[in-house]
């Protein structure tokens, strides 16, 4: 009876130790390094790797600013994450390390905590210590002191370089306005010019145009929308040269409102403004005005150049106040 409790005991105590190699050999470590030699101020990959089973529990170290004196730690990756073939978990992770003094450093193991939960066991692994070299740079005391490395030059971004932009654009505009100026200045000319004066009276350059328009007989041969386009041209020229309104470049309710703080009377306004808005009908909605609509256009142009001229009497500048009745045969 004692010798069977005997061998029992021998067997368990020769087991436990198996069983203790089985559980390490379950979980895999290491750790390696990119190299163990840097300059001083250089940077270092310090990689971790770990392989357990699936239903395992790894409690993953957590870093502070160094590993160890001297020694720091710069950045972190995350945890990377996969499964091996084999059906282990395979958990990665870089520290990138760093040194400022030279000298020999031990980068002490790193402990890794696990548990299992089905067979309620726990335990801890930990990663082979390792030795950095740390050298500092020759210095040659007949040289003057350089950085160890030099300054890194970045790409100038657009922002950066807009406000130089914008301070050149101003210096050029404003050189070109003062070289304009001292020329101006050294021909004796306005540093402006005033807009030219037609040569002749705006009423007559109207008039003249109508009789053209009139006589091209533009409607008539169905050129519809050029003979209202002209039309509208001629009385837009002759209200811009007129009453310096830039009737060519306004829209018609643009010209009806510019009008209203001129002399005109209300019967012409009404007229030049069924005028534009007919031509406006016809060049952008292709409307078709009737025979009598295209003469009496023409009509209403010539009363409104001759109710609205100037006439030069005795040196005296004299507006028409009495509509000249005009009539255009057909």
């Amino acid at each position: 009876m004692i010798n069977k409790f005997i061998n029992i005991v021998t067997v368990v105590f020769v087991l436990i130790p198996a069983l203790s190699k089985t559980m390490a050999q379950n979980i895999y470590t290491e750790a390696k390094l990119d190299t163990n030699v840097i300059l001083v101020g250089d940077q270092v990959g310090f990689h971790l790797n770990v392989q357990v089973p699936e239903n395992y529990t790894i409690n993953w170290p957590v870093f502070r600013d160094t590993i160890c004196l001297h020694v720091e730690i710069l950045s972190q990756s995350d945890l990377d994450t996969s499964i091996l073939e084999n059906g282990l978990l395979n958990i990665n992770q870089i520290l990138t390390l760093t040194s400022f003094d030279s000298g020999y450093y031990v980068l002490p193991p790193v402990k890794f905590d696990y548990s299992e939960l089905s067979t309620n066991t726990a335990g801890s692994v930990e990663t082979e210590p390792f030795l950095l070299n740390v050298f500092s740079v020759s210095v040659d005391t007949s040289q003057t002191i350089k950085p160890i490395k030099g300054p890194i030059e970045a790409p100038y971004t657009l922002v950066e370089l807009m406000p130089w932009i914008i301070s050149a654009v101003i210096f050029f505009l404003l050189v070109t306005g003062v070289i304009f100026y001292v020329r101006r200045r050294k021909q004796k000319a306005p540093v402006f010019r005033a807009r030219p004066k037609p040569k002749q009276p705006p009423h007559q350059i109207a008039l003249q145009g109508l009789d053209k328009l009139k006589a091209e007989k533009l409607w008539q041969k169905g050129f519809i929308k050029d003979y209202h386009t002209r039309l509208t041209d001629i009385l837009r020229e002759y209200i811009e040269n007129r009453y310096a309104i830039r009737a060519v470049e306004l829209t018609t309710h643009e010209i009806m409102l510019s009008i209203k703080g001129v002399q005109i009377i209300k019967d012409d306004q009404e007229k030049l403004g069924q005028m534009l808005e007919l031509a406006d009908l016809v060049k952008f909605a292709k409307f078709k005005p009737l025979p009598s609509e295209h003469d009496q256009g023409l009509t209403s142009a010539y009363d409104f150049v001759n109710n609205t001229k100037v006439n030069i009497t005795n040196g005296n500048l004299e507006t028409s106040e009495t509509k000249t009745n005009i009539e255009v045969p057909a």
